[in-house]
């Protein structure tokens, strides 16, 4: 089991104005390295924390999505708020 952790600071989707998470394609971490959504669902499946950090210092916790039909993809847990955080982060 990996029991690694990393932030996210930024995202990819497949289109500009993507506005659900199962659009976004790649991540961007606090170090720098891009990593495409098929890595993270894997990383985190095998024990890995992801995690995004609002404007305010609040970290919620990334999990991977098995839709029945569709691809994996990632979206922050529940918390304060109905809408993804990942979204609100920074294109590249």
């Amino acid at each position: 089991m990996n029991n690694n952790t990393y932030y996210i600071v930024a995202i990819r989707t497949k289109y500009s104005f993507s506005d659900t998470a199962d659009d976004i394609i790649a991540v961007k971490l606090d170090f720098g390295y891009v990593e495409s959504v098929p890595n993270v669902v894997s990383s985190i499946d095998f024990g890995s924390t992801y995690y995004y950090t609002d404007n305010l210092g609040i970290k919620s916790e990334v999990e991977s999505v098995h839709p029945q039909y569709g691809a994996p993809y990632i979206r922050t847990k529940a918390n304060y708020t109905t809408k993804d955080n990942l979204l609100s982060l920074p294109r590249f």
